[in-house]
C-alpha cells in the first residue's frame, strides 16, 4: 500500500506571506505605528501654530500670548522628536527582527528540498537569493514602519487643517497630487520587471563568482585566469547596464512627488498671494500653505520612495518563491518510527527514471540483504550502482517497486530515522571548513574521546597527524582543501565509522588511497564491517572479493548475484573482470621488475 502523502499548494512569498513574519513582533509593529501616529499628527500642527502666531504678532497680541503660543510650539517639537524616536525603534526591532526570521525559515526549509532543486539551481545564485534579495526585506519594513504610518497621516491631518483654512485652494491643492500619486503607481508597476531583472544579473554574477573561486585549482591549472577575468567583466558590465537602466527609470517615478509638491507650490504662492492680498484669507493662513505644501513635499518624497520599494520587494520576493516549494521527498502522513534499526534490506521490482530524458536508469531490481551482510556492489561505470544505494537512504525515491528497511516500505519510515540508520561514504568526499575532529564528529555530535581516537585509527586518519600544523584541531578548509584525495577520504570514513550507522555504504571510498593503506584500512573495517549491513562499492575486485554477497550491475540492472567462487565458476562478467584485473597486475609486476633490472 502506497504511503499517504499530503499534498498542498507550495506557499508563494508574497507580502501577505510576508505580514505572517510580521505578525509575530505585533507589539513592535502596534507601538511604531503609534509612536508614527503621534509624531505625525504633532508635526502636521506645527505649521497649523506658526501660522496662528504669524497672525497673533501681525495683530499685536499681547506679549505674553505670544510667548505661550511658542512654549507650545516648543512643547508640540518636544513630542515630535520623541515620537520619531520611538518609531524609529520599534520600527527597526520589526525590520531587523522580520529578516532575521525570514532568513531562518526559508534556510530551515532549503535543507530539506532534495537534490534536484539544488541541481537545477547554481549555488552562487541561491546565496544571492538568501542575501540580495532577504535585503529587500529589510528595506521595505524598515523604511515602510519608519516612514509610511506617519507620512500617511501627516498628509491626511494636513488636508484636513488645509480644508478648515481655504477649501478650495485645498481642493486645488488634492487634485493636483491626486494626479501625481495615480502617474507614480501606474509608473512604479511597471518597474517591477526591471527590478527582477537587476536581481536575477545580480544572481549570475554570485554564481560566477562562487564557481570561479571554488574552480581557481583548475582556472590555474589550464592557464584560464584571463578567460575568468574576462567572463566576470562580461558579466559585471551586464549587471552595471541593467542597474542604470533600472535607475534612470525609478529615478524619475520616485521624483515625481516633489517635482508636483513644487509646481503645487507655484500654484499656492500665485493664487494664495493673491488671496491674502485682498483679504480672503490671512498672512498666517498663507503662511501656513506654504509651510504646509514643503511639508507635503517631503511626505510625498517619502510615500513615494516606500512604494518604489514595495514594488522592488515584490520582485525579490517572486526570486525567493522558488526556495519555498515543498520538498519532493518528505514524510508520509501515516509515517510511522524505526526505534532500532536491524539492517535488513530488500529492493523489490525497482525501477528509477531520469528526472530531464523519463528514460530507466534502474529497472527490475530484486535484491534482498539480510541484517548483518557485506556486499560488494561492482560493475561499469555509469551502470547505476550509486543511483541504486541512493534509494536507501531516500537521496531519491523510485518510480515502480519498493525498497524495504526492516520489513517496511521506507517511504512508510520517518525520514529522519532511515538517513540516522545509514552512514554513506561517497567517492567524492565533502568536508567542511572545521577543524578535522568536528568533521569526524559531524554524525555523531556527543562522539566520546576514545570513539573518536577508534574511528581516526580504523580509517588511518592517525597516520597523518603529526603532518598536520594542530592535528586534529587543524582547519581543513573550504571542502577540505587544506588535505589531499586520500586524506578527505579517509576522514570521511572516519566519520561513517563515528555515526555507527545500522548500515554502512562505502561508495568506491578508498579509489584515492594508495593500495598498502587501502589494505590496511580494510582489515580493521572488517569487524566493523561484520557488525552491520555494508554495502561496498568498488572498482577493484580485490576489495569486494571476501564479501558474503557480490552484486554485478549492467546498463541499470542486476546481472549477477553470488559469492566470489560462485561468481568465478560461472565464467560470466564478473570472472572477466577478475581475470583483467589479474592481467593488469601481473603487467605492473612485470614492469616493475623490468625497472630494477
Amino acid at each position: 500500500m502506497a504511503a499517504q502523502v499530503t499534498t498542498s499548494p507550495p506557499p508563494v512569498a508574497d507580502m501577505h506571506w510576508l505580514g505572517g513574519f510580521v505578525y509575530q513582533y505585533r507589539f513592535a509593529a502596534f507601538a511604531a505605528i503609534v509612536y508614527g501616529a503621534a509624531g505625525g499628527i504633532t508635526s502636521a500642527l506645527e505649521p497649523y501654530l506658526i501660522g496662528i502666531i504669524v497672525d497673533h504678532v501681525s495683530r499685536g497680541v499681547r506679549l505674553e500670548q505670544v510667548a505661550q503660543d511658542i512654549l507650545l510650539l516648543v512643547g508640540l517639537s518636544l513630542v515630535t522628536v520623541l515620537a520619531f524616536w520611538g518609531q524609529r525603534h520599534y520600527s527597526g526591532t520589526i525590520a531587523y527582527g522580520v529578516q532575521s526570521e525570514v532568513r531562518r525559515s526559508v534556510f530551515r526549509h532549503m535543507v530539506t528540498l532534495d537534490q534536484g532543486f539544488y541541481q537545477r539551481y547554481a549555488v552562487g545564485d541561491l546565496i544571492s537569493r538568501m542575501y540580495s534579495d532577504m535585503e529587500w526585506v529589510w528595506r521595505v519594513l524598515a523604511l515602510g514602519f519608519n516612514r509610511g504610518g506617519s507620512a500617511l497621516l501627516t498628509c491626511i491631518v494636513t488636508i484636513l487643517l488645509l480644508g478648515s483654512i481655504n477649501i478650495p485652494l485645498t481642493v486645488l491643492v488634492f487634485v493636483t497630487l491626486a494626479i501625481s500619486t495615480y502617474f507614480q503607481i501606474r509608473a512604479g508597476t511597471a518597474l517591477i520587471r526591471l527590478s527582477e531583472e537587476v536581481q536575477d544579473q545580480a544572481g549570475e554574477l554570485s554564481s560566477l563568482v562562487q564557481d570561479t573561486v571554488s574552480g581557481i585549482q583548475t582556472l590555474k591549472t589550464f592557464g584560464r585566469e584571463d578567460y575568468a577575468s574576462r567572463k566576470f567583466l562580461a558579466e559585471n558590465q551586464e549587471y552595471r547596464r541593467r542597474w542604470l537602466y533600472f535607475k534612470r527609470r525609478n529615478e524619475p517615478v520616485g521624483m515625481l512627488p516633489q517635482m508636483i509638491a513644487y509646481l503645487t507650490t507655484g500654484i499656492v504662492v500665485v493664487v494664495g498671494g493673491n488671496m491674502a492680498l485682498s483679504g480672503q484669507i490671512s498672512l498666517g493662513n498663507f503662511t501656513q500653505f506654504l509651510l504646509y505644501l514643503n511639508l507635503i513635499s517631503n511626505v510625498l518624497l517619502q510615500l513615494g520612495t516606500i512604494y518604489q520599494r514595495f514594488q522592488q520587494t515584490r520582485g525579490a520576493l517572486k526570486r525567493i518563491t522558488p526556495l519555498l516549494q515543498p520538498p519532493g521527498i518528505k514524510d508520509a502522513d501515516d509515517a510511522i518510527a524505526l526505534a532500532q534499526p536491524r539492517g535488513a534490506i530488500r529492493f523489490e521490482h525497482v525501477g528509477l527514471k531520469g528526472s530531464t530524458d523519463g528514460k530507466w536508469l534502474l529497472r527490475d531490481i530484486d535484491l534482498e540483504i539480510p541484517a548483518g551482510q557485506v556486499v560488494g556492489l561492482v560493475g561499469p561505470t555509469g551502470c547505476g550502482k550509486t543511483l541504486l544505494v541512493n534509494l536507501i537512504s531516500r537521496v531519491s525515491d523510485p518510480d515502480e517497486g519498493s525498497v524495504y528497511l526492516d520489513g517496511v516500505d521506507l517511504r512508510h519510515l520517518h525520514l529522519d530515522d532511515v538517513r540516522r540508520a545509514v552512514a554513506y561514504v561517497p567517492q567524492s568526499t565533502f568536508l567542511f571548513s572545521q577543524p578535522l575532529h568536528e568533521n569526524v564528529r559531524m554524525g555523531k555530535p556527543d562522539l566520546s574521546e576514545e570513539e573518536l581516537q577508534r574511528a581516526i585509527h580504523i580509517a588511518r586518519v592517525s597516520n597523518d597527524l603529526p603532518q598536520l600544523p594542530h592535528g586534529l584541531e587543524t582547519l581543513v578548509g573550504e571542502k577540505g582543501v587544506m588535505l589531499s584525495g586520500g586524506q578527505k577520504q579517509r576522514v570521511a570514513i572516519a566519520r561513517a565509522i563515528a555515526h555507527d550507522p545500522a548500515i554502512l555504504v562505502l561508495d568506491d571510498a578508498l579509489s584515492s588511497v594508495d593500495t598498502r593503506t587501502a589494505a590496511e584500512i580494510l582489515g580493521d573495517l572488517r569487524q566493523v564491517l561484520r557488525t552491520r549491513t555494508s554495502i561496498i562499492i568498488a572498482h577493484r575486485v580485490a576489495t569486494v572479493k571476501d564479501a558474503d554477497l557480490i552484486v554485478v550491475m549492467e546498463g541499470g540492472r542486476i546481472v549477477e548475484q553470488g559469492s566470489h567462487a560462485h561468481l568465478i565458476a560461472r565464467q560470466g562478467i564478473y570472472a572477466r573482470m577478475v581475470e583483467r584485473e589479474l592481467d593488469e597486475e601481473a603487467r605492473r609486476q612485470a614492469d616493475e621488475e623490468a625497472s630494477r633490472i
